[in-house]
């Protein structure tokens, strides 16, 4: 998990604006924390590897935003092998499990009954993806806290 974290010079003013009128700080912290996770979602589609050979896209489509409640959401990919793209592998073996050898069907490629794979380097998309939108995140929290305080003096 990745969590932002933000300076805000004006915090007292922003509890005092929780204190007197909760429901529009949280639905405008809300409305930012829902932009930001869309935005983080929509640039690590953009920053998955796809596999040109295969026209796959399966990573990228498996990237989705939720949110967990007002002022939480969550982007994860739920394809199985996300976490080997964005943090690697270290050299392994691989053996077969129910089959005599190791082999790709779709491509045709026999290996062998062993391989000694030399691990793969970490791709990460979603890290990049974070780190692309961090400007854009601040303008909407900016945003966000400046209706807060604008709703207070009306």
């Amino acid at each position: 998990m990745i969590d932002i974290e933000f300076k805000l010079d004006e915090i007292d003013r922003l509890k005092e604006a929780l204190k007197r009128a909760p429901a529009k700080t949280v639905d405008e912290i809300g409305k930012a924390v829902q932009k930001s996770a869309l935005l983080i979602q929509s640039t690590a589609i953009r920053e998955a590897p796809v596999n040109k050979q295969t026209g796959g896209g399966n990573l990228r489509q498996n990237i989705r935003t939720s949110l967990v409640s007002k002022l939480r959401a969550e982007i994860i990919s739920k394809a199985p092998y996300s976490g080997y793209v964005e943090y690697g592998t270290a050299p392994h073996t691989i053996v077969p499990v129910n089959k005599k050898v190791l082999a790709n069907k779709r491509t045709g490629q026999f290996f062998g009954k062993i391989v000694h794979h030399p691990g793969t380097k970490a791709n990460p998309y979603m890290h990049r993806a974070l780190e692309k939108s961090v400007n854009k995140i601040s303008e909407f929290f900016k945003i966000a806290i400046e209706n807060v305080f604008k709703s207070l003096k009306q």
